[in-house]
């Protein structure tokens, strides 16, 4: 298995451009033959056994005549091995009847995640106060809990990291160690209330003070459209914050700590795919 950093581009001098995330897989399988013959096969690559992948999600579209995509995510039941693939046929072309062009693209990783998380009640808990909050009510009782998740998140996608101190983190909650940008400063909020402007301000202080020039705002909620103007000025500025609201949030979490199958929504929302395995024209 090949390495991948996703989209990463500097934006100017170090700094992470807009279209960068940090939040997602760095790290997934890039080998066309493999990917290839999981699409073929559907059997993990990772067993001894060659366990069967089982479909967890799945979404087709078609318009009856010129164009289909087939899009699904397939999941190992042993060691978290899941595979995503887009499947499309497209004759809109016209220049030969009967025949249509084939795309199959896909991605797939090794979930990472196998050492205790927090117990079932307690990311229960968590995941129904970011579900409330994402609509506006509820509790934050579980503030503590979703540091340390977000910590194991950062650890899924293949980073190292770090929870501070507390009562001293000077609104910094996770600290991590990037290979290119050094470290990337994580604040959370875990909040019913949507997140202002005031907090990216006050976040891209600390960034300034302590030298750091990428960082990420997570929260349980969401943003008011302040935010988003004012993460485009940071930028201009040589301070790139990347917004992580709490249904990606959410869904991120549902598939590092893997309570169910993952959907199509929380691996799409992490990885793409993005190798390509048939580019062939075919009879229909």
């Amino acid at each position: 298995m090949q390495g991948a950093s996703g989209n990463r581009t500097s934006y100017c001098d170090g700094v992470l451009s807009m279209t960068t995330s940090i939040w997602q897989y760095r790290s997934y399988t890039q080998s066309a033959p493999l990917l290839t013959t999981v699409f073929r096969n559907s059997t993990c690559p990772c067993c001894a056994n060659s366990s069967n992948l089982t479909v967890s999600d799945r979404e087709d579209e078609s318009d009856g005549s010129r164009y289909s995509e087939y899009v699904k995510v397939m999941c190992c039941d042993l060691c978290g091995w899941w595979f995503v693939s887009r499947d499309t046929w497209d004759s809109s072309c016209g220049s030969v009847p009967d025949r249509a062009l084939r795309t199959i693209t896909a991605t797939g990783a090794a979930l990472r995640t196998f050492s205790a998380g927090p117990d079932d009640s307690q990311l229960a808990l968590l995941e129904s106060e970011i579900e409330s909050h994402l609509l506006g009510h509820g509790t934050s009782g579980a503030w503590a809990a979703l540091e340390d998740v977000t910590k194991g998140v950062f650890r899924e996608f293949g980073y190292d990291s770090r929870v501070t101190a507390r009562s001293k983190d000077g609104g910094i909650d996770v600290i991590v160690d990037h290979e290119e940008f050094g470290d990337v400063y994580a604040q959370v909020k875990h909040t019913k209330n949507k997140v202002g402007v005031r907090v990216l301000r006050e976040l891209i202080g600390t960034m300034a003070i302590n030298g750091a020039t990428n960082s990420l705002l997570v929260t349980s909620s969401s943003f008011t459209r302040g935010v988003k103007k004012e993460q485009v000025l940071a930028a201009q500025r040589g301070f790139a914050v990347e917004l992580v609201d709490g249904s990606r949030l959410l869904a991120s979490l549902n598939l590092t700590y893997r309570r169910t199958p993952p959907s199509l929504s929380e691996v799409l929302g992490v990885a793409k795919p993005n190798v390509q395995l048939i580019w062939e024209e075919v009879e229909l």
